[in-house]
């Protein structure tokens, strides 16, 4: 398992002394992947326009003078800890201070805890839990706020602040950013023969902010079919996929791809409709399909509002919802095991008024979230990781899914703060599955909107995945000259993204898409064209992702 939650977490550090007045100003030092100082990047920020730096031969730069109408947006200055021995020492601006220590390892597990109650702050010591060795997540609720910082215990050794042994005297401890913390803006980093890095910042002063981006490698392949060209790049391997269904597994799908979802095949509803009676006969012939044809299957999905059985939907008790919650995920996920490459643990958790992501963003009422609350979804990926390392599939993915969440909307800026939340909670989320239904019913976003969030996501260490990719021309909301933009822009924004690691296409053919036949697709039984085929023939659209795809 990566330590996916920590590196998101640094983007956001402020080591900031308690004492010092906060400076209008953001400085910096911009390194590229591997080390080594990046001169003449360009520094900007998405909402002051005007305003740049250029970073020097170390790298360094400073974003000073920004404008007072922006100042207003400064937050306080945050509590300060340091350890000494096995005390955590915490200077606050609050005379008193309550509040909880968790420890955590890089899976999210609790190690252990320890409650505080109206302590004075200008003497608060904690006796600190015990670590474990290697790398710890230290998660300190203060006065409602929380904070996140880590630290390493060394075999042998008394514990150190990021790899270092402590020293006799206190040492600072990393201060990350709080998780209700609001991101105010986004910083923008540029240099030819680099990827454009955009990190969300939680405020205009912010010191010693460590920025790292990635190389553009051209690459120029020559690949004819889409597996291929996703594989080309021995850096950046994406595995290109589609949708199948157990009676529509055509030879194409073969010739074309190296990964594959069931349509609907291992949903709640097709392999428990009545409680514990499993039937897996349908979802059985896709993985065995895809094994003879060497293609990596993702299970689609362990915890969803939709197509679930009544039985389900009825229960009134949360220590019953959990147990059964716990069993139906266990079982689902034993039954292929190391076969499946991955699974979407928890799809479409958010709503919002409208199927575009915009109008009241909110959990989704569910049989889950009435009786547990957004706990579910932290609860669910810790089940299903559990379950996971016990059963030799630690090489298991875990996803989130959901559809409108690849533009600029209500939803999209809520999920970015859930999954914070989740991964503060401990929940082991690999990475972020946009649904990328583009059109009726669902949101049309920009390009520079899919690469900005996108961006977000990899900025947390999370891998990003175009999950569910269709483009529906019915009811005339996206054109055809559109729809070429989109799949070649996306296509070239995932092969950009090195956190990008997959593309799965809603389908083979036209023929065969669920918004033929879907009541808010405004396809009235109709062709959405909405694929890269059409009866199994090649379409424009197909020589456009694969052109992408090839760096053409």
């Amino acid at each position: 398992m990566k330590s996916h939650s920590l590196t998101g977490f640094m983007i956001f550090a402020l080591v900031q002394s308690l004492t010092a007045a906060p400076a209008v100003s953001i400085n910096g030092t911009v390194t590229k992947t591997g080390g080594g100082a990046v001169k003449d990047v360009v520094i900007t920020l998405s909402g002051v326009s005007g305003l740049s730096a250029t970073t020097d031969a170390a790298g360094k730069f400073a974003l000073d003078n920004i404008p007072a109408a922006v100042k207003p947006s400064l937050f306080a200055q945050p509590a300060t800890f340091k350890l000494d021995g096995n005390q955590l020492l915490i200077q606050s601006a609050d005379k008193e201070i309550s509040g909880k220590v968790v420890v955590l390892n890089t899976e999210g597990r609790v190690i252990s805890s320890v409650d505080f109650q109206k302590i004075n702050s200008s003497s608060a010591a904690i006796s600190l839990p015990s670590l474990a060795v290697g790398l710890n997540l230290l998660k300190i609720t203060l006065n409602g706020k929380t904070y996140t910082s880590h630290v390493m215990e060394l075999p042998g050794v008394s514990a150190g602040i990021r790899g270092t042994s402590r020293t006799s005297a206190p040492s600072q401890l990393v201060l990350l950013r709080s998780a209700a913390d609001p991101v105010v803006d986004t910083l923008i980093a540029k240099k030819n023969g680099f990827v454009e890095k955009r990190t969300p910042i939680s405020s205009y002063s912010l010191d010693n902010l460590s920025i790292t981006m990635d190389s553009i490698v051209q690459v120029t392949c020559n690949a004819t079919t889409l597996k291929a060209a996703g594989a080309c790049r021995p850096n950046h391997q994406i595995l290109l996929g589609t949708a199948l269904s157990a009676n529509n597994m055509p030879a194409l799908a073969a010739q074309e791809f190296n990964f594959v979802t069931p349509e609907n095949e291992m949903k709640w509803e097709s392999v428990e409709r009545t409680e514990g009676s499993f039937s897996f006969g349908s979802a059985d012939n896709i993985v065995n399909w895809a094994q003879q044809n060497n293609l990596k299957v993702k299970g689609h999905c362990l915890v969803w509002h939709n197509q679930l059985p009544s039985w389900v939907s009825s229960i009134n008790s949360r220590d019953r919802i959990l147990a059964v919650m716990k069993k139906h995920i266990e079982t689902v996920m034993g039954r292929w095991g190391n076969k499946l490459h991955s699974w979407d643990v928890v799809n479409e958790a958010l709503s919002t008024d409208s199927d575009v992501g915009t109008g009241n963003a909110k959990m989704r009422p569910s049989v889950f979230s009435n009786l547990l609350g957004e706990d579910y979804i932290p609860t669910a990926f810790k089940m299903a990781r559990e379950y996971a390392d016990k059963n030799n599939m630690k090489g298991m993915k875990l996803y989130y899914n959901d559809y409108s969440i690849d533009a600029d909307n209500d939803k999209s800026r809520f999920l970015r703060k859930k999954v914070k939340d989740w991964l503060a909670a401990g929940a082991p989320i690999d990475g972020i599955g946009f649904q990328m239904h583009i059109g009726p019913p669902n949101n049309i976003p920009t390009v520079q909107s899919v690469k900005d969030n996108m961006d977000y996501y990899a900025s947390l260490g999370l891998e990003v995945l175009i999950s569910e990719w269709d483009i529906n021309l019915c009811g005339s909301k996206v054109t055809s000259a559109q729809q070429t933009e989109f799949y070649r822009g996306i296509t070239e924004a995932c092969v950009n993204n090195p956190k990008c690691s997959a593309i799965t296409f809603w389908g083979v053919n036209d023929q065969n898409s669920w918004l033929n036949s879907f009541s808010g697709s405004l396809c009235n039984g109709g062709n959405s064209q909405s694929l890269l085929f059409s009866n199994g023939q090649k379409k424009p659209v197909y020589t456009e992702v694969l052109n992408g795809l090839n760096g053409k």
